[in-house]
């Protein structure tokens, strides 16, 4: 009987979810060759640095492993038909720490391992960084097609030389925008603005330095420069670009990351502790980080550590099965982090638990499926909205879900997949209560453009009634637009569109245009 449920429940999983009742569901999906970082013939892993995540909604379910990719740690979708899937081989992410852009297909990374933000977020990155596993699929598969005509295009502009020394690896990357406020915000007077940001990354695996199997050391540097549009353009709570560093200063360089991760022999475990970014491994949809805006890469009504708050702290993910994967880690939480929405009175500890579900991860072929479930708590004490009590802690929870509509006929690894995520926090505590976000991502929409994406989402930010009593803010929306386009293995260039209902719930509506491009050296 069980032989038999499991026939038609994944039966039923392909049927419900086809487009057609062919071609969508065939096994066979594209595969990467891609190693631990420290081995000889490394080709190009990726890792999220920050935000840029989920490439791996585009991998159908198999039963032979689906394109991990080694280099991105946390909130991957599970990898399904392999039973000893490692939690640290996260099927997304781009690198770009600020906040940072993380992003289902971001640039490829020569040898960069382990998370940061983006947002986004990221991927990664919350928000605002670069790169991601569809990359890494995207640089061989150019390279493979120059290999054909006789050419090899670079995969990265520095000598492997610069990127490889012994156990130890290295990534350079440089992420830069240019936008202008076109009508409404707060003033459209000279409001174009140039933001940037690099990431330096180093990774040291000890089974490649004959020390131990499993472990590795990480560090991430970033140098943010120039100014954004928000404090006096635009007005924009929901940041339109996730490499903007929010209170703190814009020009801004400083160590963001420094830990060290151990994962078991059977890669069903690992745990993490030191300086680290939570947003690199929870709380976040897979495909929403090639969106610029930040609340697509980082949720943004859950105060944790992340770029660049990132705080010491210690986690750990655990694979159960095919389906379902375990999370949770504690991390420090100051008093006044300047997180948004929340005033803490005092120091305490961040807790975070998460678990993410594949429900057709053992059915052969269907189209990826990730629902992710997580929850918080903070011993902090908290302020109340109107700063008339203090309160013992703060909570929440939240949910994504990112889904593979359909893969085209001769490209598994093309298509459309669509997100959703929605976060609760209480409102006499928090001045957001709400926000919910959603949004579908193209990729290889047009003719011998297989490695472009394309997207349109929404996300809003409903202020909670306490705060609307005292200051009238209600909510705060926003439709973003974008097309990526990959001019090389190392560059990509995304002109961006974003049109903000009432920003912070204050300003009149603005209507901000721009492009970002994002370059690994």
């Amino acid at each position: 009987m069980n032989s038999l449920f499991k026939t038609l429940y994944c039966a039923a999983a392909i049927t419900l979810f086809s487009e057609s009742s062919a071609w969508p569901f065939q096994s066979g999906s594209k595969q990467t060759n891609q190693k631990k970082t420290g081995s000889p013939d490394d080709e190009s892993p990726m890792h999220d640095l920050a935000r840029h995540r989920g490439d791996g909604a585009f991998t159908k379910h198999s039963k032979k492993p689906a394109n991990p990719d080694p280099n991105r740690v946390g909130a991957q979708p599970l990898i399904a038909g392999n039973s000893q899937a490692n939690p640290n081989q996260q099927q997304a992410g781009e690198l770009n720490p600020a906040n940072r852009t993380n992003s289902p297909f971001s640039l490829p990374s020569a040898t960069i391992q382990n998370g940061l933000n983006g947002l986004p977020a990221s991927s990664s990155y919350p928000v605002p960084a670069i790169v991601s596993k569809q990359d890494a699929e995207a640089a061989k598969e150019n390279s493979e097609s120059d290999e054909e005509d006789g050419a090899e295009l670079p995969q990265t502009l520095l000598a492997d030389s610069l990127h490889q020394m012994g156990p130890i690896s290295f990534e350079y990357i440089y992420t830069g925008e240019m936008f202008s406020n076109a009508h409404g915000g707060i003033s459209t007077k000279r409001a174009t603005k140039y933001r940037g940001n690099l990431d330096v990354t180093m990774t040291l695996d000890t089974e490649a330095a004959n020390w131990w199997t499993g472990g590795e050391v990480f560090m991430y540097m970033h140098h943010s420069h120039g100014t954004t549009l928000t404090p006096e353009f635009i007005g924009d709570g929901q940041y339109y670009s996730s490499i903007d560093t929010g209170p703190r200063p814009q020009d801004l360089t400083r160590l963001g990351e420094s830990w060290y991760r151990q994962t078991s022999d059977d890669d069903s475990t690992s745990v993490k502790f030191g300086l680290q970014d939570a947003n690199a491994d929870f709380a976040y949809a897979d495909l929403g980080g090639d969106f610029l805006n930040s609340s697509f890469v980082t949720i943004p009504n859950i105060p944790l550590p992340f770029w660049p708050f990132q705080t010491l702290g210690i986690s750990s993910l655990y694979q159960h099965n095919d389906r379902l994967r375990l999370g949770s880690g504690i991390y420090d939480q100051g008093r006044n982090q300047q997180q948004w929405w929340v005033d803490s009175a005092d120091q305490g500890l961040f807790f975070l638990t998460q678990a993410d579900y594949q429900p057709f991860a053992e059915c052969e072929g269907a189209l990826l499926t990730v629902v992710k479930f997580g929850s918080w708590f903070t011993s902090a004490d908290t302020n109340s909205v109107d700063a008339l009590q203090t309160f013992d802690g703060n909570y929440g929870f939240y949910t994504t879900v990112d889904r593979m509509l359909f893969s085209e006929r001769c490209a598994d690894d093309q298509g459309l997949g669509v997100f959703f995520q929605f976060s609760w926090a209480p409102g006499d505590r928090n001045q957001v209560d709400r926000n919910f976000a959603a949004g579908l991502v193209y990729r290889g929409l047009l003719n011998d453009r297989d490695q472009d994406t394309c997207g349109v989402g929404y996300t809003g930010l409903f202020f909670s009634d306490e705060l609307g009593a005292i200051s009238g803010q209600t909510s705060e929306d926003v439709m973003e637009l974008f097309y990526k386009a990959r001019l090389r293995p190392w560059l990509s260039i995304q002109p961006d569109l974003q049109y903000i209902a009432r920003p912070n719930g204050l300003e009149r509506d603005a209507l901000v245009a721009g492009a970002r491009f994002e370059a690994v050296f």
